[in-house]
């Protein structure tokens, strides 16, 4: 039992170090990155295509790099993924058209299909035995919060300390990190690889979510709140710099975000263990359906950033909930396919909001964009709620 637990805790620590590293590492960009695709192109519509194509990319590829993982290990895919993640940030950073900053895009695809869903799915078998699911879920996702927090506000800081494009070159050694610790661990951890001699039924996946009520909730849920999560990096500084012209204010309203997250994940983990990962799904669907309906009519920027902290708790609370709902409700030998299934959905809601929020923005202003996506939580939230009703129902 303490060999298990050491094990657990190795590998439990390795994902938590790489998780944060990457998390850090987007969000050092995040107050920059917008401004930066307008240097290079004014075409909204692009710029929405722009911030598409990377995840666009990584939901065509992930299920076959999942599949590819069965016959050769998810090891390889993990480092493959580190590897390409140093030097997607390089092409940013020296991009002076918008074509490279594509090309860019397509490499943090390729390099997110190879590492993220598989990391994701590789954590969840650690934790699958475990009671206090939610609780180590919870941490580490306030330690990511934490990053991200300092991230954005270090990324605004160095942008308008240095160059726009500096955060770039930080976001890049940053990265580093997640490819040396792949590179030690995944490197030499054995793994147990099962080849299947029978011909492969891509809609499995599809199927087995749609067999099971709370994994369709599940799925729904995952709608507005990948679709709103992708368009913050959008919205927030528009909106924000309608207000006021400072990247450091716009890295700071992130960060406050990933502060309210970080002291509230750990005890939406400790809620979600004690009462039910269902209470922390509803309660998470509400919160942001509410702060960004009224986020969309903020006349101060006060009153917008108050409002984009009491999103963050929605967020907060959904994470261990959505985490602990996926551990109890998928078979463990179908846990890592399930899990790609679901994050490449999630994926490719990321890659088509961003590009309808590029399509609105050029009729509508962008906090009416705003208030589009809040309508959304909420269509979805009674959606929801109506078909577990009726499938429980059913199931009687």
């Amino acid at each position: 039992m303490n060999l298990e637990f050491r094990n657990l805790k190795k590998q439990y620590l390795v994902v938590f170090l790489m998780s944060i590293s990457v998390v850090f590492s987007g969000s050092l960009i995040a107050p920059i990155e917008q401004r930066f695709i307008s240097s290079l192109t004014e075409n909204s519509a692009l710029m929405g295509f722009t911030f598409t194509l990377g995840t666009l990319s990584l939901s065509l590829i992930a299920l076959i790099f999942a599949r590819l993982s069965r016959t050769y290990g998810k090891n390889k895919f993990i480092i493959a993924g580190a590897a390409l993640a140093i030097v997607y940030p390089l092409i940013y950073a020296t991009s002076t058209n918008i074509l490279q900053y594509m090309g860019g895009k397509l490499i943090f695809g390729f390099a997110g299909a190879a590492m993220g869903p598989l990391l994701i799915a590789y954590l969840q078998e650690h934790l699958s035995t475990e009671k206090n699911q939610g609780k180590l879920l919870g941490y580490l996702y306030s330690a990511q919060s934490i990053a991200g927090s300092f991230g954005a506000i270090l990324g605004g800081f160095v942008a308008d300390r240095y160059f726009l494009g500096a955060p770039y070159y930080l976001q890049f050694l940053v990265l580093l990190i997640p490819f040396f610790l792949a590179l030690k661990f995944f490197g030499k951890e054995k793994e147990e690889i099962k080849k299947s001699e029978k011909k492969y039924n891509y809609l499995f996946g599809i199927k087995y979510i749609l067999s099971k009520p709370y994994l369709v909730y599940r799925f729904l849920f995952e709608i507005p709140f990948r679709m709103m999560w992708s368009v913050e990096i959008i919205l927030y500084p528009l909106i924000i710099l309608s207000f006021i012209d400072s990247n450091t204010i716009i890295g700071s309203v992130f960060a406050t975000q990933g502060v309210i997250a970080m002291i509230v994940l750990p005890f939406a983990g400790k809620l979600v263990d004690k009462r039910s990962y269902m209470t922390g799904m509803r309660w998470a669907f509400f919160l942001m359906g509410i702060s960004t309906f009224i986020m969309a009519f903020s006349i101060s920027l006060s009153m917008f950033w108050i409002l984009a902290g009491l999103f963050s708790v929605g967020l907060a609370i959904g994470g261990p909930a959505r985490g602990v709902l996926e551990i109890k409700n998928i078979e463990s030998e179908h846990r890592a396919e399930i899990i790609a299934v679901l994050t490449i959905f999630g994926y490719l809601l990321e890659a088509l909001s961003p590009f309808l929020a590029g399509i609105l923005l050029t009729i509508l202003a962008p906090q009416m964009v705003l208030l589009f996506y809040a309508i959304l939580i909420w269509i979805f939230f009674g959606i929801a709620t109506i078909m577990l009703k009726m499938r429980l129902r059913k199931n009687l």
